[in-house]
């Protein structure tokens, strides 16, 4: 396990640990997700200057000032995290995961426990039903230990069925990570508590959610986000037409993953989805483990993306940029009104100016909280189009990124 929470463990080296702490208050920091963070990122350059804007910001946007945890807080978090062999993940820090990082929603921050290295190693994921076949198991068993044995990283979400048989397959290889839909202290299901363990030991465990934190069905499609998000490919073994593994079948193309699929037997819904994929040439059909790796050697590798603040401005007007010269005086004069939010997508009048798809997306948005998955799968957009442009929303306050990931409109 090596020590990722100490700062010299960071890419960036005038990351100072002071600096590093005040990143993970931030980040902690409920009601700031991903696009939140980057923004404020963006304006102050520091998470120490964002956070000393926090309160000011707040009042001046008429909202209440956000409960950020404090330095204690934080470090005794890091104490509990070091005892279990866990740690926190900065996007900033080098064992965050490189493809993950490609995206342009990637979590700021993640939790992992055990081989952290894994999480940047070549890697595939296979999923599929909780209530699978026995053939569908012993495939699947045969897939990810030759595909580990190989030197390929079995990714998996550590739930019954295909996921359990795939990360017990590769666990022999040291070689899975087991992305969960709760903190790392929480098991679910309970029946692979040892598996889970296991994994802690001889793999890496990855989650977006804090210790203590339950399983809930509204982080599952967190959770594939992780699976498609860590891997180069995908791979079905037993996917019915609406099923979560669907989920993450069209985030891994979303995401342009290669997704593979492995033939069902015609008239078993459990099959449906995959063979589905297949007929519609969304998924390559596979035999034997050897079709992947000839796949993956021929396929370019996906860009391992900056962080959002880390990324040259863009040429045309930034998204933070004042409205008028006076704005921007008042800003030099007074850091303050630099926290105020501003909107790119403003007419002359003061009113928001919505392209037609953040029209469609916000007729679809009210206030109780939606996934991007369903949002996604309710309009004609990927879902990496659809995060996108909530993120704009987010920025322009117009949506609302709650922990969990779910959205909610705020008028």
């Amino acid at each position: 396990m090596s020590g990722r929470n100490d700062p010299a463990a960071s890419q960036e080296a005038s990351l100072t640990t002071a600096e590093r702490l005040a990143r993970l208050r931030l980040a902690r920091t409920k009601g700031i997700g991903s696009a939140t963070f980057s923004r404020l990122m963006g304006l102050y350059g520091a998470a120490e200057q964002a956070i000393a804007a926090l309160p000011a910001r707040a009042r001046l946007s008429g909202r209440p000032v956000p409960a950020i945890p404090s330095l204690s807080q934080i470090e005794d978090e890091i104490a509990r995290l070091e005892r279990q062999g866990a740690c926190h993940l900065l996007r900033s820090d080098t064992d965050y995961p490189g493809l993950l990082a490609g995206l342009p929603n990637a979590p700021v921050l993640l939790f992992a426990q055990g081989r952290t290295k894994l999480l940047s190693s070549p890697s595939l994921a296979i999923v599929g039903a909780r209530k699978a076949s026995s053939p569908a198991l012993k495939l699947t068993e045969d897939f990810a230990s030759g595909l580990a044995e190989a030197g390929l990283t079995i990714v998996s979400g550590l739930a019954r069925g295909i996921d359990g048989a795939a990360h017990r397959s590769a666990l022999p290889f040291g070689r899975t990570i087991a992305a969960l839909p709760g903190g790392l202290d929480v098991t679910y299901p309970p029946e692979h508590a040892r598996l889970q363990a296991d994994i802690a030991q001889q793999g890496c465990l990855i989650t977006e959610y804090p210790p203590g934190m339950p399983a809930n069905a509204r982080h599952f499609p967190r959770r594939n986000h992780l699976i498609a998000g860590l891997s180069r490919g995908c791979l079905l073994v037993e996917a019915a037409r609406r099923s979560g593994t669907l989920i993450t079948a069209r985030l891994a193309l979303s995401f342009r993953r290669l997704l593979f699929a492995i033939p069902g037997f015609p008239g078993d819904p459990r099959s449906s989805g995959g063979n589905d994929l297949l007929k519609q040439n969304q998924a390559i059909l596979v035999e034997q483990f050897e079709d992947i790796l000839a796949a993956l050697d021929d396929a370019p590798l996906p860009d391992h993306g900056l962080a959002p603040w880390e990324r040259p401005p863009p040429r045309q007007s930034s998204l933070f940029a004042s409205m008028d010269d006076s704005i921007q005086r008042k800003t030099e004069s007074n850091p303050a009104i630099s926290a105020m939010p501003t909107q790119q997508n403003t007419s002359a009048t003061g009113g928001n100016v919505w392209t037609s798809d953040e029209k469609n997306i916000l007729s679809l948005l009210a206030h109780t909280p939606s996934t991007v998955d369903e949002i996604a799968s309710r309009c004609q957009l990927s879902i990496s189009e659809v995060a996108a442009i909530l993120i704009e929303l987010e920025i322009n306050g117009a949506v609302q990124r709650h922990e969990d990931g779910q959205i909610t409109r705020l008028h």
